[in-house]
């Protein structure tokens, strides 16, 4: 196992289907050739149309660029270490300097494995990164409706922060023309130097 990948163990409990709490998975960086299931995973998100406002899934150059390479994080299946069951990762909220200690998150995760943990360790790997990339802020922007979600993020000390009205409209799926509300969630972390 690479240095810099992490096994796991879902905590029992986790899960509604009998075995998925036995179920094990590791954490590792992304690889280029990973990228077809890390896009199948956020087609998935699209689908549901709470997950984000993009109607189309990036390429892989894209990706690369938009993301902060060193945050992204994918969680392979144990049992068939070639299925990813997940990813998370982190962007820049701007492209202005003084906000370089300021990200947003992504993660998404595969729809068979949902309750087995696995969004949980991404994002507690996430925050572990970005302290260590010197970040003091973690912005998630959600759908109010994506109540797993909100959820999973103040499991982990997110707080809302605010709400924006109307952000934008809709362009496919089940709420297409609608304009969507975004409540915006923070997680800040210790600054670097103090």
């Amino acid at each position: 196992m690479p240095a810099d990948a992490q096994r796991l163990r879902a905590p029992r409990g986790v899960g509604n289907n009998v075995g998925m709490a036995d179920a094990t998975f590791t954490l590792r960086p992304i690889r280029p050739e990973d990228y077809p299931q890390v896009r199948a995973i956020y087609e998935s998100g699209l689908e549901s149309g709470h997950a984000t406002y993009e109607t189309q899934a990036p390429t892989w150059q894209q990706f690369f660029r938009a993301k902060i390479m060193e945050s992204v994080f994918v969680a392979a299946d144990n049992e068939d270490p070639g299925k990813l069951l997940g990813w998370v990762a982190a962007a820049p909220i701007s492209s202005r300097s003084v906000f370089h200690g300021v990200v947003e998150n992504s993660i998404y995760i595969h729809p068979d494995a949902r309750g087995r943990g696995v969004a949980g360790a991404l994002l507690d790997k996430l925050i572990d990164v970005c302290g260590g990339l010197h970040k003091w802020g973690i912005h998630a922007w959600v759908f109010p409706e994506n109540e797993g979600s909100a959820a999973l993020h103040r499991s982990r000390g997110f707080e809302k922060v605010g709400t924006f009205r109307h952000l934008a409209k809709m362009s496919y799926g089940d709420m297409a023309g609608q304009w969507r509300d975004t409540d915006v969630y923070e997680k800040l972390l210790p600054k670097p130097g103090e």
